[in-house]
């Protein structure tokens, strides 16, 4: 695995993953994700933590990482974005608090303990439709990074951290807004930087 550094390197890996949250089924990255991933390098280069940038041909679900990419996928952190419904009257989607939860790419999100962490629900709490991930986030689920509140300065955005994915060493593999970059870069600075609230929230994929 490439050596850490606070500088983007762009590494070739013999398929390396991306994401793991997918982008369109093009190599070419659009405006807006490539706006987003931009500014995601931006912040990164900023916080002055050590991290590397790996450049490969796009892999979308962990499935795709194992059959073709040479890297662990079980380092893989993987973001799911949701919309979180606060308490009202009259239902409706025009407020709902935006939610990223990171976890490792492997295992699956508990959706009680998740509603819990939020003091919510669990009929408050659903995923992005893809449409509504571009739209508010301007990429398509496999972009999704937890980085993605601080980068845009996205205001009431709420980032979670599964407690699990702290245990990821020497370094996470996540999204970086382009299906074929991969942000390397340790959990505790991956966690410190994207300002993310500490949780037990996934279960076993088995």
């Amino acid at each position: 695995m490439p050596s850490l550094s606070n500088k983007t390197t762009a590494t070739s890996l013999k398929s390396a993953p991306d994401t793991l949250n997918a982008q369109d089924s093009t190599s070419t990255p659009d405006t807006a994700a490539r706006e987003v991933h931009n500014a995601l390098l931006a912040l990164a280069e900023r916080s002055g933590a050590p991290f590397s940038v790996l450049k490969h041909t796009p892999a979308r679900t962990i499935d795709d990482a194992r059959a073709s990419l040479d890297i662990d996928v079980t380092r893989i952190v993987k973001t799911i974005a949701f919309a979180a419904r606060p308490a009202r009257t009259v239902p409706t989607t025009d407020d709902d608090r935006l939610v990223l939860a990171a976890l490792r790419g492997t295992r699956r999100v508990d959706y009680a303990k998740l509603a819990g962490l939020l003091g919510m629900s669990r009929r408050d709490l659903r995923p992005l439709a893809p449409g509504e991930v571009l739209d508010r986030l301007g990429v398509a689920p496999g972009g999704v990074s937890p980085l993605l509140p601080a980068a845009m300065e996205l205001t009431g955005a709420l980032v979670l951290m599964d407690e699990d994915a702290l245990t990821i060493t020497p370094a996470t593999y996540s999204g970086l807004a382009r299906p074929d970059r991969t942000l390397v870069m340790a959990a505790t600075d991956l966690t410190r930087l994207s300002g993310a609230r500490v949780g037990a929230f996934s279960k076993s994929s088995a």
